[in-house]
């Protein structure tokens, strides 16, 4: 009878692992999730930028600002939406026992990011005045 017991526990404990590890998994898949938004913004920023610096000899002003618009938006745009995504499934499993980077945290970060673009965005208009 000890032995149904200590087998059980044992069951138990394993099966109470196993939803911790693909918790886990979970976890550490929105937060790769995230930082892939914050990669794309990132790469789209300094595009935008390159462009600004490296084609004004080039192309017409005209265009240079068309694709540097484009690009530097939708960076601001890839950093709002990885903090949206992120945010996504954080409340869905934020009421159980998992650790997560704040929420306020990411929010933050992907706020200061497309305040930068922005910036970026305004700079590179009047770079090409």
């Amino acid at each position: 009878m000890n032995t149904d017991n200590h087998t059980t526990d044992e069951a138990e404990a394993a099966a109470t692992n196993q939803i911790n590890l693909a918790l886990d998994r979970t976890v550490l898949a929105n937060e790769r999730t995230y930082a892939a938004w914050i990669r794309t913004g990132l790469a789209a920023l300094a595009t935008g930028l390159a462009t600004v610096k490296f084609m004004a000899d080039m192309l017409p002003v005209w265009s240079i600002r068309i694709m540097a618009t484009l690009l530097i938006g939708f960076s601001a745009a890839s950093f709002l939406l990885g903090a949206w995504r992120y945010r996504h499934l954080h409340l869905k499993v934020s009421r159980l026992e998992v650790d997560f980077i704040p929420l306020v945290l990411v929010r933050g970060l992907s706020i200061l990011l497309a305040c930068c673009s922005i910036i970026a965005l305004v700079y590179a208009w009047y770079a090409m005045a």
